[in-house]
């Protein structure tokens, strides 16, 4: 049975300068509020009852309301709106209100109604994993990025090689204007064999001097 027909377009959003609304202090919106915090939003939960980890976070705002109070003035002010009460009817009500003023709306309880999807994802300095199955089960979502990790982490290589192209792309930048031009040659880069026997010794410095020779060399 599909979940949602809807397509997502994937994409990584830094919402440090957002306000996210979410409506229920259960766990599910509970959830929803330490996570977005966790990404420096501003983060306001709107419920008559909150968890012990919502009472104990001074940095987000909890207001005591019922959601069936929300008017169009009060939503106006957020960017992102979650919609996680124990009520379908009134999560769907106030998630399709917010759709209709261009807000970002996420119900956990209905994610076909939902504009965006909250995956299941991991981030590190070099890295950002996100894995949905599309509302179907967030378990399976988390099982799939466990098995994308342990690969990972089982060919410390990869994470290496994430590093040296991430300086390429810098030395690129620095050394050729044309951004066509820049794609092409990164490109060239990566499949050169001799810059890969670099990559694949753990020999950094020489693995560069070999892409800046590939740069010199299109120029010349």
């Amino acid at each position: 049975m599909t979940l949602t027909s809807n397509r997502y377009f994937p994409i990584f959003v830094d919402i440090s300068e957002m306000k996210v609304l979410v409506v229920g202090g259960g766990k599910v919106g509970s959830k929803r509020a330490l996570k977005f915090r966790e990404f420096n939003s501003q983060v306001t939960v709107i419920s008559l009852e909150f968890t012990d980890e919502l009472m104990m976070k001074e940095d987000i705002e909890k207001i005591k309301g019922e959601a069936n109070s929300l008017n169009d003035e009060f939503i106006s002010k957020f960017d992102i709106i979650v919609t996680a009460t124990n009520n379908r009817e009134v999560n769907s009500r106030l998630c399709e209100r917010a759709k209709q003023l261009r807000k970002l709306c996420n119900n956990p309880t209905n994610p076909s109604q939902s504009s965006f999807i909250v995956p299941i994802f991991y981030e590190s300095e070099d890295l950002g994993i996100a894995v949905t199955t599309l509302g179907k089960s967030s378990i399976m979502s988390k099982v799939i990025l466990d098995r994308v990790l342990e690969l990972i982490n089982r060919d410390p290589k990869i994470l290496f090689e994430v590093k040296v192209m991430g300086e390429v792309k810098n030395l690129l930048k620095a050394k050729v204007n044309d951004p066509s031009l820049r794609y092409v040659l990164y490109q060239k880069i990566f499949v050169d064999k001799q810059f890969e026997t670099y990559v694949n010794d753990g020999n950094v410095n020489s693995a560069m001097k070999r892409a800046e020779e590939i740069i010199n060399e299109s120029s010349s």
